[in-house]
């Protein structure tokens, strides 16, 4: 280590009847001292640089000083203590390792809700996503989420990995009463912000603009050539216009606007007469067995 030679430090600690000349015959003779401090009644210590400990041993050799202790210092020191605790250092470096590389990976795969018995159907759709034991990660559920969704009467499905665990959760209707044939409606006349289908026919796609009450997602899937009536899975986002006026104080106003339409909405307040005129937009929205 040529380098912790010449740039590492030690500090030496003496002891004589006149310890307190052993840094000024140092320094006379060319040797940087530091940190100079006194040690009980006869004692001194000092910081140099290491390169310069032969020559400080050789100027105090056959003199009155006693030196006692030697000890490395800086990034010596840190040199010394992790060479000392070498294995300690490596087993944490590995355990450190082990756990950054097994949290982006899949150590076990959990099914969990009334949907748990189709463990065997779940395991096979991850399985041809790519999805297994040692696998790593995938970045989008999606795919997966929507075949598992095409299982008869499942009606919700959520994946979450934490800790290197794959949990799978799968609800189904009740397999003794008939699918729910509900269709998502939209909440306001406006324009769609955002619609997320995960089960149902959609009937209308982000921009467009609807009615009030029409219908936006249909509770029917086509399976192969065959039409089947389906739990609806989906979200709507509607943003509308909105024009009001309210008296008082501006604090006052929009307050008042916020609770008419909500933290969302996107108003400008104008000062009237009467107190504050509101225009702008606000959004609604309205959900099937979406969570």
């Amino acid at each position: 280590m040529k380098f912790l030679r010449q740039w590492g430090r030690v500090r030496i600690t003496l002891t004589s009847l006149s310890a307190e000349r052993a840094a000024d015959k140092l320094a006379r003779a060319g040797v940087a001292v530091s940190a100079v401090k006194r040690e009980g009644k006869n004692g001194l210590s000092f910081e140099v640089a290491r390169k310069d400990c032969e020559k400080v041993f050789a100027i105090l050799r056959g003199s009155c000083y006693n030196i006692v202790e030697v000890r490395a210092r800086g990034l010596v020191s840190v040199y010394k203590k992790c060479l000392a605790h070498i294995g300690l250092l490596a087993g944490a470096l590995l355990f450190a390792l082990c756990v950054t590389g097994f949290q982006s990976r899949v150590l076990r795969i959990e099914v969990v809700g009334s949907g748990a018995y189709y463990e065997r159907e779940v395991r096979a759709v991850l399985s041809e996503k790519g999805i297994k034991p040692l696998s790593a990660l995938p970045r989008n559920f999606t795919p997966c989420t929507a075949e598992i969704l095409s299982l008869p009467n499942v009606s919700f499905c959520e994946m979450r990995a934490s800790g290197g665990v794959l949990t799978v959760e799968v609800w189904v209707s009740d397999e003794r009463s008939p699918l729910a044939g509900t269709a998502l409606l939209s909440p306001a006349a406006g324009k769609i912000e955002e619609l997320v289908v995960l089960r149902g026919t959609p009937c209308a796609a982000a921009g467009e603009e609807v009615e009030e009450g029409q219908v936006l997602v249909r509770p029917f899937a086509v399976y192969g050539e065959e039409e089947r009536e389906v739990v609806v899975i989906a979200r709507v986002t509607v943003s509308y216009p909105v024009s009001a006026e309210y008296g008082g104080t501006e604090e006052e106003a929009r307050a008042q606007a916020l609770l008419d339409f909500g933290g969302d909405s996107e108003l400008e307040f104008t000062p009237t007469e009467q107190g504050y005129s509101v225009t702008g937009r606000a959004f609604r929205s309205a959900a099937l067995n979406f969570y």
